[in-house]
């Protein structure tokens, strides 16, 4: 799904944005988990954009931010318990592309076939 069209889907669902792209690179990340600074480079917008969504992710205990590491300035954050949301996330993001729904396992694309 094109950034922007995921980002107006997100402001509408989640009220903000950048909740959606950020929960959906965390779920991707696994345990190895996300980096705000990253993800805002790979995505082309300022860190401070994941800031909110980020604090209301870990204030419903569904992340959880990583020791930091010696000599690394970077904060990672990973998703800390399972949850129905994570799951469907593929499948929002998944919505454009039914390659990247059949990877997700959305119902959708095995219907489609």
């Amino acid at each position: 799904m094109a950034h922007e069209q995921m980002r107006r889907v997100s402001a509408k669902l989640f009220g903000n944005r950048y909740r959606a792209e950020l929960m959906l690179a965390l779920v991707r990340a696994g345990e190895q988990g996300v980096c705000m600074g990253d993800l805002a480079i790979r995505h082309g917008v300022q860190s401070s954009v994941y800031r909110a969504p980020m604090r209301a992710l870990m204030d419903l205990e569904l992340v959880e931010a990583l020791p930091a590491v010696a000599g690394d300035r970077r904060r990672w954050h990973r998703v800390t318990s399972p949850s129905l949301l994570w799951p469907l996330l593929d499948c929002l993001a998944a919505e454009a592309s039914p390659a990247e729904a059949e990877q997700a396992g959305c119902p959708r694309a095995r219907e489609a076939r």
